[in-house]
């Protein structure tokens, strides 16, 4: 299976470098935290852009292996790697239901 280029998630790139960055720690603490600052800071439309990516990224990368899927979030300029599929699903699933409320 062909690992996708990280050029096919523009979004995902901009709200990884922007709030999953070397110093998320310290300034959010958590990845659900840099998470919630996206959610409060994004627009509507760019909320939707990012969910929109995000289920295209799981359903793309759901064959490849994990580490294959971490070294592309890495790409995406994400210091925070997920620590198994599980997490990052559930990582991007938060993002997805706390955009479409919005």
């Amino acid at each position: 299976m062909t690992v996708p280029r990280a050029s096919a998630f523009p979004e995902l790139r901009r709200v990884f470098e922007g709030y999953l960055h070397e110093d998320y720690v310290e300034a959010h603490g958590t990845p659900e935290a840099a998470l919630a600052a996206f959610l409060a800071d994004a627009n509507d439309a760019e909320r939707r852009r990012f969910t929109r990516e995000a289920r295209r990224f799981l359903a793309a990368t759901a064959p490849l292996a994990f580490s294959d899927v971490q070294s592309l979030i890495e790409r995406l300029g994400s210091r925070w790697l997920p620590p198994s599929r599980d997490a990052l699903v559930a990582w991007l699933e938060d993002a997805a239901s706390g955009s479409s409320g919005r």
